[in-house]
Order: structure tokens, then sequence, then C-alpha cells
């Protein structure tokens, strides 16, 4: 009697070997219940780093839709007709993103220098050209808008976009 694993000539004491047994698989349970204990406090933990993780993306929610409200803006500026209309909604979208920062109180009343100070204090880098072009935008008529070039209003919508991407405003 021959096997494919065992040739014809093989001696009658090795053909009366058989395989070994496979010992039972082991089990991925833990045997002590010290192990669940810290199953589940990581299933706690990891629960917890995901509730404080949703938290802050709804804390911060009301910049993507600054940044998505400015990317809009910025589209319009590329059309020399809504430039000078684009340009007058920079500021005030400033203001509502820094009134969703900080405290009414601490920011509703702020224009001028006071305001441009703020801006500075809270991570903005609207140097003097960029702070001229903001007062500008916020004040000036149509026509003076209108006379600004494609070169300040990107500049004007980087200080913008990098104070909406990292302000940090102390309550």
């Amino acid at each position: 009697m021959s096997t494919p694993l065992m040739p014809a000539d093989t001696p009658a004491a090795l053909q009366a070997l058989r395989e070994l047994p496979l010992p039972e698989p082991v089990s991925y349970m833990p045997r002590t219940i010290g192990w669940l204990f810290v199953l589940v406090l990581l299933a706690a933990l990891a629960a917890l780093a995901g509730w404080f993780a949703w938290r802050r993306h709804e804390r911060s929610r009301y910049r993507r839709e600054a940044l998505a409200e400015l990317a809009r803006i910025e589209a319009k500026l590329a059309d020399e007709a809504s430039r000078a209309a684009a340009l007058a909604e920079i500021a005030p979208l400033i203001k509502r993103t820094a009134l969703a920062a900080a405290p009414r109180g601490q920011v509703a009343s702020l224009s001028g220098a006071t305001w441009l100070a703020f801006l500075r204090a809270t991570h903005g880098h609207f140097d003097d050209a960029s702070g001229a072009l903001l007062f500008t935008a916020t004040y000036a008529p149509q026509a003076r808008l209108a006379a600004i070039t494609r070169q300040d209003a990107d500049r004007l919508v980087h200080a913008a976009r990098d104070w909406i991407e990292h302000h940090h405003v102390e309550v």
C-alpha cells in the first residue's frame, strides 16, 4: 500500500507511522478578568478621545465656514466688475469670524486702530499695508475700491486667510 507521500519501497516500520495531531488553536479570549478590565479601559479611553476630537471639530466649524466664504470672495476678485463688491465683503467676514471666536463685548465695539491691534494680537499678519487695505475695503466708496489692484487684493485675502486659520482668542 503506497500513498503519494510514501514511496512503495518504504519499510513496514515506517509505514505504521502516522502524522502527529495538531494542538487545539489558541484562544484570543483572555483567561483572566484583569485583561477584560484593561480592554474596557482602552475602549473607554478610545471613546473619550473620539468625543474630544469631535468637540474640537465642532468648535472650529466657524473657521471652516469662514474659509469657504473667503474662497467664494476670492473667486469674485478675479472679475474686474465684481472686485469692489468682493473687497467690501472681506472686513465683515473677519468681524463675524472674530465674533464667533471671542466674547461679543470684547470684539463688537472695536474699530480703526483698536480693531487692527486686536487682529495683530490674536495672530494676525496684518502689516501696515494690509491694515490700510482692510480699512479701505471697509469704508472707501466703490470708486476707490475699484482702483485697488489685484495684487493688493490678493495680499488682503492672504492676510485674512492667515488670520482665520491661525487666530487664537483668549477668553
